[in-house]
């Protein structure tokens, strides 16, 4: 051994190829293998030695570079005193390929684990504490592997698709860290280490051997050494709290050829491996999924859908809210932001949605020609209302978030056609809340409403209660409605909402008649909101009406009105009656109060979370006792005040930049959290065996996880499953005849384990 000194004392160690270091048992040392790439070898050794504590012994292991100067570079740190590690060096007589370099750097390094690090790579601050931290998480491990930009099934932030370069704004340095900050720490399990940055433990090359020479030149040593491994019940994990930069160039220039060579033995010796590493690639579920999606949170922006396919030309108060969430989540600037728009996108959802530059906007028509990339997250902002919404949430993002807004149509068969078409939409409901990786929910009360239907549980549901302060009233200019009667003008009470019966819109009928009566109050009441299809309350309305002309002549209905309208009826109301008897948020206060008008409701459902009881006028449902109270109001300017401010100090809390903020707090979330149950089982396939269709459990056709999603669906729906089995059996059939020449013993739904 000869030692090159420098000016302190220092030196680098100079040994022969494979001549013993004795080093300790349970000690860590790291080895850069080098050949060529000379500039990508001094950006490596600089980052090792800047981030490595200084007792760590750093192996320079030369495999006959033909250019001299990483030699040169190596005297030039002799001659100076920028780092006080141990530096050893050997040089092999002639290049003898990665996997026997590798070897005798093993063996140089004696009893103490080893780190290979490519000489391509870039290391971060503290990567060698946490990347030991994953080695000796669990004494089965043989080797962990840091995540990288250039890494196959460990790259990020595009999980298997290596990208050469980090983002314009970060550096390695910063990448690491964030990696760092943003992990779980969930230490996953992978089928083999990956050969930029491994961790070896002694362990591991003491009882499987060293990297088999039959793999030299080089590629697929370490799949080789791996497979040994793992055949002796070893595992390999991932260090997700470690990002290495690779550059992707590496000093070993092997050919196509022997690479097929080196693969086709691998198939040899391991048939199961490339199936295992094709599964753990495209496996959307388990710690390997939730470590990536961490990892490529903390290096780019989240990427989130919001599935806006509900936003047509009627402006609903579920189309206020998504809209206003929406600009407000862009606002921030944290997310990449895409909304998917049907074809009849209306024109107020539109301009809102184009004020904002951070918006992409993606058409239906666009997404149907399969041309869209996924998203991490996919966010409906309302109930799905038909089975071909939900079968294409798998399309659109990773993980799925459902805003549910309340139960009313889940729980009143009235609003639906027929029973059957009721017990659709149940069942939908109850697979889309299942599905979800979060349920969002804009009151307590809607909270607890499904979970007394025993449709979600706490641990994946959050409350995010909408924002009041809308932009939509700075934007647009009050216009009187044309079909408002001119007399109702001078003095009316507003009734906002579709004609659905839990709108209770017979009531405000009972209270202008109590109003007029019995407190001689001259007004109108003026209705305004569509009319639905079903489940209305119009029949009820028209009798009631029908046996008093005179009240009759005293109420106008002007239905559906836009944004303007609805701002010219509210500056002109006396009051704003709302005796919904159930909401899932509750709007209409807020929205009087905002123009400076008392809105007379009771103090149930959502709304008991949001305003005080005192506010409240309405006794549920005695319309002498409301009428009075309502009557008070009007008639004393003062009251009338009260009833304003306390809608007014509650709207302080309520804010869509808040609520922007608790929902990209959600998506955070949900990214790096275990996925959904149910998910995993129809991945799985371990309900319905469509994860693979399978030939006597012994031929598979593995399936990509959205076409079993949607296949697990059509299996599923009362509609679709019968034809659906029907056509599976009639294909399974043929096919088996066109191999065998003789149909199979019929399909049952009996496990493999009970079939012939």
């Amino acid at each position: 051994m000869t030692e090159v000194h420098n000016a302190v004392g220092l030196g680098i160690e100079v040994v022969e190829p494979g001549e013993l270091l004795g080093l300790a048992r349970d000690s860590v040392s790291v080895v850069i293998p080098v050949y060529g790439a000379h500039d990508l070898f001094v950006q490596c050794l600089q980052s090792v030695l800047r981030h490595t504590p200084e007792d760590v012994p750093v192996l320079v292991a030369d495999d006959a570079s033909v250019d001299p100067a990483s030699r040169r570079f190596l005297d030039s740190l002799a001659a100076s005193s920028a780092y006080p590690h141990r530096l050893i060096y050997f040089r092999q007589p002639e290049n003898a390929g990665f996997a026997a370099n590798v070897n005798d750097a093993f063996a140089t390094l004696d009893r103490a684990d080893v780190v290979v690090v490519n000489s391509d790579c870039v290391v971060g601050p503290a990567w060698l504490e946490r990347l030991r931290e994953a080695a000796l998480s669990d004494t089965l491990v043989a080797t962990a592997t840091a995540l990288t930009n250039h890494g196959t099934i460990l790259s990020v932030p595009d999980r298997n698709t290596p990208r050469p370069r980090l983002p314009d704004h970060l550096d390695v340095d910063r990448v690491a860290r964030l990696v760092a900050i943003g992990s779980r720490r969930l230490r996953p399990r992978i089928p083999t280490a990956i050969g930029h940055c491994m961790y070896i433990r002694r362990s591991a090359l003491e009882l499987v051997g060293r990297f088999d020479l039959a793999f030299s030149p080089g590629y697929g040593e370490e799949v080789d050494f791996s497979q040994r491994c793992l055949a002796h019940g070893l595992v390999h994990v991932v260090a997700d709290d470690v990002f290495v930069y690779h550059q992707g160039q590496a000093s070993f220039n092997g050919q196509n050829a022997l690479q097929t060579e080196h693969e086709t033995l691998i198939r040899h010796r391991y048939p199961l491996y490339h199936a295992e590493v094709r599964t753990v690639s495209a496996r959307e579920t388990g710690p390997l999924s939730r470590a990536l999606a961490a990892a490529s949170a903390a290096v780019r922006p989240l990427s989130v859908t919001v599935d806006g396919r509900f936003l047509g030309p009627t402006v609903t108060g579920t189309q206020v809210q998504a809209v206003e969430l929406v600009n407000a989540i862009a606002k921030k600037q944290q997310v990449d932001l895409r909304v998917l728009v049907p074809d009849n996108l209306g024109t107020w959802a539109r301009g809102m949605l184009e004020q904002e530059d951070a918006i992409e906007l993606v058409s239906a028509r666009t997404f149907g020609n399969g041309t869209l990339a996924r998203t991490d997250v996919v966010h409906r902002p309302s109930q799905l209302f038909g089975w071909p919404e939900l079968m294409a949430i798998p399309k659109l993002g990773h993980r799925f978030v459902i805003t549910h807004l309340d139960l009313i149509s889940y729980r009143n068969p009235t609003y639906h056609a027929s029973f059957d078409d009721w017990r659709q939409f149940r069942q939908l409901t109850r697979m889309s809340l299942a599905l979800a990786d979060c349920v969002v929910f804009m009151s307590g009360h809607a909270a607890a409403d499904a979970r007394a239907e025993d449709l979600i549980d706490g641990r994946r549901s959050r409350i995010v209660p909408l924002g009041v302060d809308h932009q939509l009233p700075k934007q647009v200019a009050a216009r009187r409605p044309h079909a408002l009667p001119e007399p109702a003008q001078e003095k009316f009470l507003l009734c906002i909402g579709t004609n659905f019966r839990h709108k209770n819109r017979v009531f405000a009928l009972q209270m202008l008649e109590a109003l007029r009566a019995r407190h001689g109050w001259d007004g109108w009441l003026v209705f305004a909101g569509p009319h639905a299809a079903r489940g209305t309350s119009a029949g009820a309305e028209a009798e009631f009406l029908t046996t008093r002309p005179d009240l009759a002549a005293r109420v106008a209905d002007v239905r559906g009105v836009d944004e303007s309208e609805k701002l010219w009826l509210l500056d002109h109301a006396a009051g704003v009656l709302f005796p919904s008897t159930y909401e899932g948020f509750g709007l209409v206060p807020f929205e009087a109060a905002e123009r400076g008008k008392p809105c007379f409701f009771a103090h149930q459902t959502a709304l008991r979370d949001t305003l005080p009881a005192w506010a409240a006028t309405l006794v549920p449902w005695n319309v002498d006792e409301s009428a009075e109270a309502v009557m008070a109001a009007l008639g004393d300017p003062a009251r009338s005040k009260q009833l304003v401010d306390a809608v007014t100090e509650a709207r302080r809390e309520l804010t869509w930049s808040r609520a922007a903020e608790a929902m990209l707090s959600v998506y955070a979330t949900v990214v790096a959290a275990p996925s959904r149950d149910v998910a995993a089982l129809i991945e799985d396939g371990s309900s319905v065996r469509l994860h693979e269709l399978s030939i006597h459990g012994r031929e598979t056709v593995p399936l990509p996880a959205d076409i079993h999603r949607a296949l697990f669906t059509l299996s599923t729906n009362p509609y679709t499953k019968t034809p659906f089995r029907r056509l599976v059996k009639t294909a399974y059939s043929s096919g088996y005849f066109l191999k065998h020449g003789r149909r199979p013993v019929p399909l049952t739904d009996r496990a493999p384990a009970d079939a012939d």
